[in-house]
């Protein structure tokens, strides 16, 4: 990882600029977004993260293959197991497992030069506990998308649009996807936040979001996330019994983290 990280994500990802008018109101790119996430119910994806906050100096990059099954009902709003791998600037590696299933959450994260055959994960069941752990990590569950119908619409309202400095959509390539990009600028607040933007890159061809980028700075600090999205199964095969939690539950790290790797690398070799 190398310092800035956020001035040099753009070209390491292959994004590509333009300045394209607006070819597509904005009410219908939104309205049609929220149709096709609208429709997922089951989910497999590939998500890479880049993110730093406000108080912290290191850019983390993160890699997760994520299985969720939505239930709109719960407070949590999917059941889900995550496997991911983390590495800091420093180089640390960190590989961890999370799966939560309405019941219980289970957490495990230990750095990749340290994974054994016999891991005791965390498993939480008390109600607020397992609830704060789930939002410690929730950035991985793509809640802006996912997590309540119609998220996006709002946006488009004239309400919205009297809260905002400006919203507008662009049209650019995202390695070599043609995508329109939601273009949102946030009024500063008075002692709080200020030069607040968020992008979001719907793919043509589906009207589903492929990538989101934020920024925004408070006092002398600034944070940033971007993530890249890739659809691996959509609305095939996943059922409440994928998220079973064993109470005394061991892992095997070790095969955990190589079946991880494979996956990636059969992902990798599909391009």
């Amino acid at each position: 990882m190398k310092k800035n990280c956020f001035l040099t994500i753009a070209i390491l990802l292959g994004v590509t600029f333009s300045l394209n008018a607006q070819t597509i109101e904005i009410k219908e790119l939104l309205k049609r977004t929220d149709e096709s996430l609208n429709n997922i119910n089951t989910v497999v994806y590939k998500v890479d993260y880049f993110n730093k906050y406000l108080a912290k100096n290191d850019t983390i990059q993160s890699t997760a293959i994520c299985s969720l099954y939505r239930i709109p009902k719960d407070r949590m709003k999917s059941y889900h197991k995550i496997n991911l791998k983390s590495e800091y600037e420093n180089g640390d590696k960190y590989f961890g497992q999370r799966i939560y299933n309405g019941e219980k959450v289970l957490y495990y994260n230990r750095t990749v030069d340290s994974l054994t055959t016999n891991e005791t994960p965390e498993i939480y069941s008390d109600k607020k506990m397992k609830y704060s752990v789930v939002e410690n990590y929730d950035n991985f569950l793509l809640k802006q998308y996912l997590d309540k119908k119609n998220s996006l619409e709002a946006y488009g309202t004239k309400l919205a649009k009297a809260l905002l400095k400006d919203i507008n959509v662009t049209e650019e390539n995202l390695h070599g996807i043609p995508v329109y990009v939601v273009n949102i600028y946030h009024k500063d607040r008075k002692d709080t936040t200020r030069d607040h933007v968020e992008k979001h890159y719907i793919r043509k061809t589906d009207f589903l979001p492929i990538a989101h980028h934020s920024y925004l700075r408070w006092e002398n600090m600034e944070q940033y996330n971007y993530y890249e999205i890739e659809y691996l199964a959509i609305n095939t095969g996943i059922s409440p019994d994928n998220f079973k939690i064993e109470e005394n539950q061991q892992l095997n790290a070790t095969e955990l983290y190589k079946n991880f790797q494979n996956q990636l690398k059969n992902i990798n070799e599909l391009h």
